[in-house]
């Protein structure tokens, strides 16, 4: 795993090579690692496991030429990371239909609040199809753990709906999953 060399969070995130669709992974290890923490002898940990889980289902070459989706990214939150690293995974708007940007833009801020040991993952669509990991919500743009080396989504080119020349990021709600250490978090949008 190579590491970018801005620091953030005080731990850099990991980064993704250039040719494979690992962002789903990356984005799990580095959200783990704001959640906890995590050194880089246990992301390197965390990592080996979701390889070795992904390479005993077959799964390895389509999701390293494919990448993730939703459901997957949900079985391996649960499966291979569970409760053992992240206490709470939640995905508030599952099922929920799609909050306009300034109702899902308020529910992040208010999750991520500054409250230690809370990171989400959010997928997106549009200008990239990506998944990412947010560090920090203004109310002007989204600041990314990325792997792909994404530093940052201004609002004003943020969606929730479809893709425009102007709104290039479609920010994905029911596919974005807040990940915490400490008590449980119950937005309103909660399933």
């Amino acid at each position: 795993m190579r590491r970018n060399n801005r620091p953030t969070s005080g731990l850099p995130p990991f980064q993704q090579g250039g040719l494979d669709s690992l962002c789903g992974l990356y984005s799990i290890i580095n959200a783990e690692r704001i959640v906890n923490r995590s050194s880089d002898e246990n992301a390197q940990k965390l990592f080996n496991d979701l390889i070795h889980y992904l390479s005993r289902r077959g799964l390895l070459t389509k999701f390293l030429i494919n990448g993730i989706i939703h459901k997957e990214m949900l079985v391996i939150l649960n499966k291979v990371v569970g409760k053992k690293r992240i206490a709470n995974v939640e995905i508030p708007f599952r099922g929920v239909p799609n909050p306009d940007l300034t109702t899902f833009w308020k529910h992040m801020q208010s999750f991520l609040d500054g409250t230690e040991g809370r990171s989400i993952i959010l997928g997106l669509h549009g200008y990239h199809d990506h998944w990412t990991v947010i560090e920090k919500i203004t109310n002007r743009s989204i600041l990314l753990y990325d792997s792909a080396r994404i530093q940052r989504l201004p609002r004003l080119s943020c969606t929730t709906v479809y893709a425009t020349y102007q709104r290039k990021h479609v920010l994905l709600p029911a596919q974005t999953y807040f990940l915490s250490n400490n008590a449980q978090y119950l937005g309103q949008y909660a399933a």
